[in-house]
């Protein structure tokens, strides 16, 4: 009579909650390496043209800032703990990011300022003029600091409405700071959008800054979608709201998005924003 071969249940079960934890490890793991990635494009794209003309300075500020805030949460027990892949890989990614970001910024103030469009990076500006605050012809018209100061005041009034929305059990501080954080992940890249929209053509290494940005919350929420189906005991308070605030960061970037998959497929060098005429 010949063997067989018999695996019990519980020792299947075992063996797929593993898989399923490595998954989930795998997904945070491709959003930090996406996050770095755009570091790298940026730098590549600076190096390649050796000018900063058509990169918003006021979303490279956000995006570096919003990862150097982040570190923050290995710190107050907010970020994701790895069950399978080592620990240490995840702060070692969040703190290479984040200096990356910082070297970033600096070259880019130190070096490449010159050419710097901040004529064009004036997201808000127009909110200043319709209010009177800043004047039609004011130097202040294309000032870095007057355009940001919009940003960061709409940032601080978003973490706040969204602290009414987003549940948690800890303090004021650590919740609002979880919100500012979010907050400044949703507009950061708002006013390179609305260069792109100004010059109607974005370099490949720029538009691959926005897609591996959509590549980052795709993963991210995937993280969020699989979660209850790995750990079928566990239910994250927050998981309806960091879905739905994943998805919304994915409205804001599809419009883009959607350019660049036509370009891609009309075979473009660069991606055309608007009705697609080459001029």
């Amino acid at each position: 009579q010949g063997s067989s071969f018999f695996l019990h249940p519980v020792a299947l079960h075992s063996a797929d909650m593993q898989w399923g934890e490595i998954f989930l490890d795998f997904l945070i793991l491709c959003s930090d390496l996406c996050v770095c990635g755009t570091f790298v494009v940026v730098f590549l794209q600076l190096r390649k043209s050796r000018s900063a003309a058509g990169l918003s300075l006021q979303t490279l500020a956000t995006v570096v800032g919003a990862r150097v805030i982040h570190l923050i949460s290995h710190n107050i027990q907010l970020h994701y703990s790895p069950t399978v892949l080592p620990w240490f890989i995840y702060p070692t990614m969040d703190v290479v990011s984040a200096c990356a970001g910082v070297a970033l910024l600096v070259s880019f103030c130190m070096y490449y300022f010159p050419s710097y469009e901040k004529e064009k990076d004036n997201f808000g500006i127009h909110i200043f003029e319709r209010l009177e605050i800043v004047a039609k012809d004011s130097p202040l018209k294309t000032s870095p600091a007057v355009a940001a100061s919009f940003l960061y005041s709409v940032v601080a009034v978003l973490a706040f409405l969204w602290y009414f929305v987003r549940k948690s059990q800890r303090s004021f501080l650590v919740s609002y700071f979880c919100c500012y954080y979010e907050a400044m992940g949703a507009v950061a890249l708002i006013p390179q959008l609305w260069m792109f929209h100004q010059d109607k053509r974005v370099s490949p290494l720029l538009a691959n800054f926005v897609v591996l940005t959509a590549m980052h919350r795709i993963f991210t929420l995937a993280f969020w979608i699989s979660y209850p189906r790995i750990f079928v005991w566990r239910y994250p308070d927050n998981r309806g709201i960091q879905m739905a605030s994943e998805t919304l960061n994915l409205l804001i970037l599809s419009d883009f998005l959607f350019y660049w998959v036509r370009s891609k497929l009309r075979g473009d060098s660069e991606v055309i924003i608007g009705d697609g005429m080459m001029v």
